[in-house]
């Protein structure tokens, strides 16, 4: 078998496997300097099954160099994008987000990163060039982003100039180790640059639900400090509590189930902690809600539920949720499991077809957006006409759950969109003529439904207990 040279000249090893850095000698900066356009050829053209380990290693760093490449390419077109203005640029979180296929909040990471990158153009260049990492570049971001703009260049520079520095002495520097850098050069600072820093940070703080697995979601939280130490007490205190209490749980679990049953209360009594009322939505009270087919709180089968807002949970934690809950019917489309269109016919909807729209909407229906339905508008697919009968208008068939910011996007920023009556469909066009479709989204399971049939009935009198 012949074996090509790509990155160097072959020294070959005992296997017949090729040496492509030649001679034992260190490769990793040639493959840092390399021209991009070229690198490209050489690592696609490599062919791994017949190199040594070692340059494998050598093509994983060259491709890591690669990325940052595209990624500095990606950063200066989403800039320039911005830079042009327009309608375009002021929905291009959603134009992005459905020509990638991705979420709006994604997209705006990207872009924020893209506006920082601008505004610090040697940063720019150290991704391009390989002497930083993707990571390395929100290290630096997320590190300076309270400070001010002059205090966030000195860090930004002196701890490029460290990096150079390291890597002329071939030292490796990890991204725990570029963050311990930027905090100290923080600290370094003067006292006043410091405390307005800690002023933009905190406008920052917020609260995000993150899916984990069928039944669990994390949550995560961006506090200022002495609130986060407040909360951490509180939880302290009452995990210490049970576990003198002979509490068999963990200390982790008692303090999740402290911090949930904060909420649950709230939820339950409808009532904040200050004594003000619980606001509603949509003329609603806040709930948990969960759909589920019929025969599977009966215990006939196990399909999944669906959780407003998070997606698929198993049938024994629908039960569950069920059990103490107020029901209500949904008809739903045996071929497709979403929810049908009915409803009464209002221009201010009323609670049967609210119900029915957010029920099956379940989330924004704009491509990609997660906001759950009952934290969204009740949009007019067919833009409502004051001059035609309200009650020909205002009907579940022609309403649909947006977002506030995606209602403002198809009223004001020139996305169209249709519904497809047969199928439930949405159809929706961006400003600069991209097609996507939304489909309706299965809130009873109907795929498969022999993986969640129950098995044959046990002989009388051997009957398991009911699912509640």
């Amino acid at each position: 078998m012949t074996t090509t040279s790509v990155l160097s000249r072959d020294v070959r090893e005992a296997d017949g496997r090729v040496f492509l850095g030649g001679g034992g000698r260190d490769v990793l900066p040639e493959v840092v300097e390399a021209p991009v356009p070229g690198l490209v050829r050489r690592l696609t053209e490599l062919p791994v099954a017949d190199v040594s380990s070692r340059d494998l290693v050598t093509a994983v760093a060259g491709w890591q160099r690669v990325i940052g490449a595209a990624m500095a390419a990606q950063a200066a077109a989403l800039v320039e994008l911005e830079r042009r203005g327009g309608v375009v640029a002021q929905f291009l979180d959603d134009e992005v987000a459905c020509a990638l296929g991705t979420t709006r909040l994604a997209v705006q990471v990207l872009r924020g990163r893209a506006r920082w990158l601008d505004e610090h153009p040697r940063v720019h260049d150290a991704l391009a060039s390989g002497l930083l990492d993707v990571r390395k570049v929100d290290a630096l971001a997320d590190g300076t982003q309270a400070a001010t703009t002059a205090v966030a260049r000195r860090v930004v520079d002196g701890a490029l100039e460290r990096l150079r520095e390291a890597h002329a002495r071939q030292e490796v520097v990890t991204v725990p180790a570029l963050r311990r850098l930027v905090r100290r050069l923080l600290a370094a600072e003067e006292p006043p640059a410091a405390a307005e820093a800690v002023g933009l940070r905190r406008a920052d703080r917020h609260v995000t639900t993150t899916w984990a697995d069928p039944s669990m979601a994390s949550v995560r939280a961006l506090l200022p400090a002495e609130h986060a130490a407040a909360m951490m007490s509180v939880l302290d205190a009452v995990a210490d509590r049970d576990l003198h209490r002979g509490d068999p749980r963990t200390g982790d679990q008692r303090r999740a189930d402290a911090f949930a049953d904060v909420f649950l209360q709230v939820l339950d009594a409808g009532v904040l902690p200050d004594g003000r009322p619980l606001p509603r939505r949509q003329g609603r009270r806040a709930s948990i809600q969960v759909t589920v087919a019929a025969s599977t709180l009966a215990g006939l089968d196990d399909r999944p539920g669906e959780l407003a807002g998070l997606g698929p949970v198993p049938a024994s934690v629908a039960r569950e949720l069920a059990q103490d809950g107020t029901w209500r019917r949904l008809l739903t489309d045996p071929a497709t499991g979403a929810v049908m269109e009915t409803g009464r016919v209002t221009y201010r909807p009323g609670a049967d077809v609210t119900r029915t729209v957010v029920a099956r909407d379940v989330t924004c229906v704009f491509p990609g957006c997660r906001r759950p339905a009952e934290r969204c508008d009740l949009d007019h697919v067919e833009p409502f006409d004051p001059r035609r009968p309200a009650e020909d208008q205002t009907t579940a068939d022609n309403l649909q759950a947006l977002c506030r910011t995606h209602h403002r996007a198809k009223t004001h920023g020139r996305w169209s969109v249709r519904r497809d009556r047969a199928t439930g469909a949405i159809h929706w066009r961006s400003p600069l003529g991209h097609d996507y479709v939304r489909r309706p989204t299965q809130v009873v399971h109907v795929d498969e439904p022999a993986l969640h049939r129950r098995p044959p009935p046990r002989p009388p009198g051997d009957e398991p207990p009911p699912p509640f």
